[in-house]
């Protein structure tokens, strides 16, 4: 089915969000920390979000969102619902894990791609790849959406075309630029028809075509202030704690607040390919 042509109603179909990427420093883990921190805290009930590090134990989002014992340890058995499973994706033997992932009934599942995620995606396993992973999401009566991450550089806009081939139209495609130290119009590799080098060769262009030609989306990635981001971290309080806890101060808080705000405003934005219901309600709270 391609997305481009098809318009399928907002119905409750499960999601998978996979936040891919071969280049790193393009914010691909913050991408899928504010947006399971953002369901999370949405859904008032209503249904649950799986996130996973494909990065493994020492990834970077299960150390953001990790649970943790009394003495800050991340616990080795994460759960689903409120924790972060883990899967090295770079380990052979673990790969073949994503495929049975897809059949838990949790309503989102987000999976986060470390660097060089894409390419691994080719070959998931001797036999299986980036194609047999859609359908066993199809087949589980998941709709995937392939969210990619973006700089300015020609390097990590390279992984937009890349994706599109893997997945073809067995996804739906968003694009998510990078606003931390860019603006929009930074994105000339991205916005111009044809970039060419000094050869005369084309070396940017298509691939927000080959983004529009599938029906795909862009959104911006607002910036979290990096002290604030730093403290945070530093102090390991989760964003959905930054927003009342007392280790950081008012002004801090305040700018998490305004950061996951900003971000709700870009999702709103697809609320159709995340299958949410016109009454839904984005909640930072």
């Amino acid at each position: 089915m391609n997305y481009a042509t098809v318009t399928t109603p907002n119905r409750r179909v499960r999601r998978t969000i996979l936040s891919i990427k071969n280049k790193g420093g393009v914010g691909g883990s913050h991408l899928t920390i504010a947006t399971a921190t953002l369901l999370r805290m949405s859904a008032d009930g209503a249904f649950t979000t799986v996130l996973v590090d494909l990065n493994g134990s020492t990834g970077t989002t299960i150390s953001k969102m990790g649970e943790r014992d009394a003495d800050g340890l991340l616990r080795e058995e994460q759960s689903l619902e409120h924790g972060v499973p883990a899967i090295d994706l770079f380990d052979p033997d673990q790969r073949g894990r994503l495929l049975p992932l897809t059949q838990i009934e949790d309503r989102f599942l987000i999976l986060d791609g470390p660097a060089a995620s894409l390419n691994t995606f080719r070959a998931l396993t001797e036999n299986l790849d980036a194609g047999d992973f859609a359908r066993a999401n199809a087949n589980a009566g998941r709709d995937l959406v392939v969210m990619i991450p973006i700089t300015p550089h020609l390097a990590s806009i390279a992984a937009v075309p890349d994706a599109i081939a893997m997945f073809g139209d067995q996804a739906r495609y968003v694009v998510v630029r990078s606003m931390l130290g860019y603006k929009p119009n930074d994105y000339v590799l991205w916005d111009s028809a044809e970039y060419c080098d000094k050869f005369g060769q084309v070396v940017s262009g298509r691939s927000k075509a080959m983004l529009t030609e599938m029906g795909g989306r862009v959104l911006d990635m607002p910036t979290l202030t990096p002290k604030v981001l730093a403290r945070a971290e530093a102090l390991k309080v989760p964003f959905a704690e930054a927003l009342t806890s007392p280790l950081l101060a008012l002004d801090e808080q305040l700018s998490v607040r305004k950061w996951l705000n900003a971000w709700a405003s870009q999702l709103d934005l697809i609320r159709d390919m995340l299958g949410l219901d016109a009454d839904f309600v984005w909640t930072v709270a």
